[in-house]
């Protein structure tokens, strides 16, 4: 093997090793904070899921390799791209959909239904904010 394959398979050896560093504290977080939820201790859960997630961000921050490429960003950027899709789909069709049913008589909302859709406004609206101050900057 050349020594620009080595070095190579060293760089990708290295990014998956910090890769499954970063994703291993977040999901140690995740999983003490059900863990605490689950003995009643959520408090101490709360704690090892914040060390997870300040764990992760510490690696991804401080890594000495590039854990992201460009073909992770087009990855990002298309499960983006259909995450807001099928959410505005639901957003435009269930906010005045279930208002209506409800109206109608035909079906009882959970309370929580509407704090479901106030959610959704809000994060389009971050996201139109977002938007709109890059397109600007460009």
């Amino acid at each position: 093997m050349t020594e620009s394959a080595t070095s190579r398979t060293d760089w990708l050896i290295k990014r998956r090793q910090y890769k499954r560093l970063m994703y291993g504290s977040l999901a140690v977080g995740i999983i003490g904070l059900f863990v605490g939820s689950y003995l009643d201790r959520f408090l101490g859960g709360v704690v090892v899921y914040w060390a997870g997630f300040f764990g992760m961000l510490a690696v991804w921050k401080f890594s000495p390799v590039t854990l992201y490429d460009e073909r992770d960003t087009a990855i990002e950027r298309k499960a983006s791209d259909y995450t807001l899709g099928v959410f505005a789909f639901v957003l435009v069709l269930g906010a005045p959909g279930g208002v209506a049913l409800e109206e109608s008589g035909v079906a009882t909302l959970p309370s929580a239904f509407s704090g479901a859709m106030w959610a959704l406004v809000a994060v389009y609206a971050v996201f139109g904010v977002i938007y709109t101050v890059l397109r600007r900057r460009e």
